[in-house]
Order: structure tokens, then C-alpha cells, then sequence
């Protein structure tokens, strides 16, 4: 099987198993126990915090453990609302996970003012709308939340600007760097954001761990009670296992990113022009954007049913999402793409291709060649 979903999740690397293994006996046990086995358990929990800190440049008093990205994404947005009462006001993209746009649904309904910010056709931010909808902020405590590469079409956004636009209006900025780290440059003391979500699953770790990076002083109320782990922020027993497995892999992805940046964009670039060349009619989603995540490629197909080509390819060989709960006809039936202006009028294939650390190039062509004999296939069969 080629397997090119690593942006949904990149299988567990051998090194992140044998770190996590070898901790079997001594590390899984309750840190918050004052025995010698917890002091062992809270020891190598700290280590990992410390490590996950150092790739992402921040302190590690500010990292705060919890099950993924999606209740990062939902203890920074829902966290921030519920600190900050009635008053609070909410800014997101258009095109913002689903765990960011529904957090900022519930926000909606508790009282806060939540407003969604347009993107042009490659995905990118419309900075004067954000500009013009921050200055009508009135002093209100204010969270702009953008993704710092999308997770559909890939899509980078200028955070740099977005942050110190958030800031000069005297609101918070957080960003899912969920899809960046260790894909492309991540820093928090380039990036000086308030707020920011990460997950090990997508970097080859385990998968139900993941951190919110939250700057000192940033006040967040907790979305579940009952201990005073992680500063109160996520209580319960903690994961030293899976924070071990997820600092391995934070710091395999950021060590390797220099080599794996440049490979991976070759790959992308290959798929797409060899997918341009056999499938006629292609599109490609995010094409026009300045920047795009290395690991990701996501086309359109006009003409075929979405669910009958991934099936179809599945039985090829060869495993890929949508990058989205699609459907086929006339609608995508992602927010991504209706935001971006992607509204066949027909049915609609849409293929997310992404690639891990063992992706090939080999693989790659194989898998152009899978999706051409499967839309010949449907097309020879509809005409």
C-alpha cells in the first residue's frame, strides 16, 4: 500500500516507539504520585516538556500537555471566550480547522462577538479586512485565530504580519501550527504568538497527545475541572509515555526539516505536473498562493464521483483522503474550498495528497499513475 494521508496521520516512527518503550516500567505510572515511581514518571514528563520547548524556541513553563491538537485548538479559542466574558470578540479565518470554527461556535452562542475573516482564492488572508475589522475592536479583549498552514490545501499564511497586526490592535493571536512544525520554520521567538497548538500524530508520534503553547499572562478558562495538572489548564492524570513519544518526534521533525523541506517540495511538484500531464482538466487547489506547505497537494477533478475514486484507489494501492468530510455533486463539501470559490457545478473529486518521511518518489509516480487509470476508467465508463 502507498500511503500518502500523513497530514490526517503520519504512522509511528520506529525511533518514537523505542524511546516510549524502553520508558515501559518506569515512566507509566501517575506523575502527581509523591512515591519514587511517580517522581520517575514526573521526571521524564518534564524532560519531554523541555524538549518540546526547545524546538519550538519558547519557555517550557508555557507549554501546557493536553490530548491533541483539536483540544488545543479548543482550550485556546473556547479558553479564551469563557476568561473573558461577554465582552470578548473572536476573529478566525474562513478556512480555520473545524476545531477552531466550531470552539468559536460555542463562544458564539455563550455571548462573545465571533466574526470570520475572508481569504482570497489561494487561501491567503485578506490582511485589509483583518486590518479594518481589528481597528473596530473598541478595546475588547480580542483572539485573531489563524492557521499557520493549512491542513486541506496548504496554504502558509504570513503569521509574522498577522501576529504583529493582532498585536499593534491590542488583541491575541494564536495559530494551529498543527500542519507547520517541522515542515516549515517554526519559531515562537520569531513568531511571537500568544496561543499555539501542536499534536504529535502528524509528526510520527503517538496519537492522543498534543500541547497548547500559552504565554505567561494569557488568561484561559479551563474546559474541564478536577485537578491542578497542567496549571489547572487540562487536569487529570497526565501521559509521560506519549509526552515522551511526541518530544521524540517534535525533535526528529525540526532536526530533519532542512532536508525534508526541499524534498518534500520536489515531490509535491512532481505529483502535480505528472497529475497535470494524465488527468485533463485538473485543478489545483492553493496553486497561486506565495507560500504552500512542502507535504501537501490537494486537486480537483471535475466529472468523477469523489467517493468512487478514493475507493477506487484504495483498491489500487494506493491511500489518500479528501482532506474533508466531501461529498460528491454540485458541492465540495468543504468550507475550505467554498471559501477559496471552488463551487463545481457538478460532481467533483477532490484528492488530498500528502507526504511523510519515507515517501518516495517512486510512490509518488505510482500514485499519478493509479489516479489516471482510475478517472479514465470513470470517464470511458460515463461517456
Amino acid at each position: 500500500m502507498i500511503y500518502l494521508d500523513h497530514a490526517a496521520t503520519s504512522p509511528l516512527r520506529p525511533s518514537v516507539w523505542r524511546v516510549m518503550e524502553e520508558l515501559v516500567g518506569r515512566a507509566d505510572y501517575n506523575p502527581a504520585s509523591v512515591h519514587t515511581p511517580g517522581g520517575t514518571a514526573a521526571a521524564v514528563l518534564e524532560d519531554a516538556r523541555a524538549r518540546v520547548a526547545e524546538a519550538l524556541d519558547c519557555p517550557r513553563s508555557d507549554l501546557v500537555f493536553t490530548g491533541g491538537g483539536t483540544q488545543s485548538d479548543n482550550l485556546a479559542v473556547l479558553g479564551f471566550a469563557r476568561a473573558h466574558g461577554d465582552g470578548a470578540r473572536i476573529l478566525v479565518s474562513a478556512i480555520e480547522h473545524k476545531a477552531v470554527i466550531e470552539a468559536a461556535g460555542r463562544a458564539r452562542r455563550e455571548g462573545s462577538a465571533v466574526e470570520m475573516i475572508p481569504v482570497d482564492s489561494s487561501g491567503t488572508l485578506l490582511e485589509d479586512v483583518l486590518e479594518e475589522r481589528l481597528a473596530a475592536g473598541d478595546g475588547r479583549p480580542t483572539l485573531l485565530s489563524v492557521m499557520w498552514g493549512n491542513n486541506e490545501i496548504g496554504t502558509v499564511q504570513p503569521v509574522h504580519r498577522l501576529c504583529d497586526m493582532a498585536h499593534r490592535h491590542g488583541g491575541l493571536f494564536h495559530t494551529d501550527a498543527v500542519q507547520a512544525v517541522g515542515k516549515v520554520p517554526v519559531s515562537l521567538a520569531d513568531v511571537p504568538a500568544d496561543l499555539l497548538s501542536v499534536t504529535a500524530h502528524k509528526l510520527g508520534g503517538p496519537v492522543g497527545i498534543g500541547i497548547l503553547y500559552r504565554r505567561a499572562g494569557v488568561r484561559l478558562e479551563p474546559l474541564s475541572y478536577g485537578g491542578s495538572q497542567e496549571n489547572a489548564l487540562w487536569p487529570g492524570t497526565q501521559n509521560p509515555l506519549g509526552a515522551a513519544g511526541f518530544a521524540e518526534a517534535v525533535h526528529l521533525a525540526v532536526a530533519e526539516r532542512d532536508v525534508a523541506e526541499p524534498r518534500w517540495t520536489e515531490l509535491r511538484e512532481r505529483l502535480e505536473a505528472r497529475l497535470a500531464e494524465s488527468v485533463p482538466g485538473l485543478r489545483v487547489h492553493g496553486a497561486e498562493a506565495t507560500r504552500r506547505l512542502p507535504h501537501v497537494l490537494s486537486v480537483g477533478i471535475p466529472g468523477c464521483d469523489q467517493a468512487v475514486v478514493l475507493t477506487s484507489l484504495d483498491i489500487e494501492g494506493v491511500a489518500l483522503s479528501a482532506g474533508s468530510a466531501c461529498s460528491s455533486g454540485a458541492h465540495t463539501g468543504s468550507h475550505v474550498l467554498d471559501a477559496v470559490g471552488v463551487r463545481p457545478p457538478g460532481p467533483y473529486a477532490v484528492l488530498r495528497f500528502s507526504f511523510g518521511p519515507a515517501t518516495e518518489a517512486a510512490e509518488v509516480d505510482a500514485a499519478a499513475e493509479a489516479v489516471a487509470r482510475v478517472v479514465g476508467r470513470l470517464r470511458d465508463g460515463a461517456s
